[in-house]
């Protein structure tokens, strides 16, 4: 059991490559979300509600394997990922870090490249950044710090 992290590209597509996913144990995210924290990286957001299917007149069955629903049905499902999709897409115009339920969560929520900047930037900001990642003691940091940058490049990154 973990989180992993897959960097996707502009068009929403998850990149290649296993320089673009990064993997905690359940038992190390907290550990970095402290640190996080503590250098201000983090923002404390509700966790967004996804659409109820009852709202679109579906069940869970609609969506069972071998399902082949009707034109209506259909059209009703493709409405229900467009909202659903939205959810797990959406982020705060003027985003101050990354929500800390995007990485808590591994429901597939993208966490922004506006999201990663604002991270970004208050973490070297911060006045003690310098010796953060020196190669001393656990190696995850450095290695979350060059993935955060990685993502910031691309198309920011959706934790699973």
């Amino acid at each position: 059991m973990g989180y992993d992290m897959y960097i996707q590209n502009p068009d929403g597509e998850l990149a290649a490559g296993d320089e673009n996913y990064f993997r905690f144990a359940w038992t190390a995210l907290p550990r970095t979300l402290d640190a996080m924290a503590n250098f201000g990286m983090l923002t404390e957001l509700p966790v967004p509600s996804v659409p109820p299917l009852a709202a679109y007149g579906l069940t869970v069955r609609d969506f069972g394997p071998g399902v082949q629903p009707d034109q209506a049905t259909a059209n009703r499902i493709a409405e229900y990922r467009a909202a659903y999709q939205a959810v797990m897409d959406a982020a705060e115009p003027e985003p101050t870090g990354i929500p800390t339920y995007k990485l808590q969560i591994n429901g597939g929520f993208l966490v922004s490249v506006a999201e990663i900047s604002a991270a970004l930037t208050t973490y070297e900001a911060h006045p003690n950044v310098a010796i953060a990642e020196m190669p001393v003691g656990d190696p995850t940091w450095r290695h979350w710090m060059a993935f955060l940058r990685r993502a910031q490049t691309h198309g920011g990154f959706r934790a699973y």
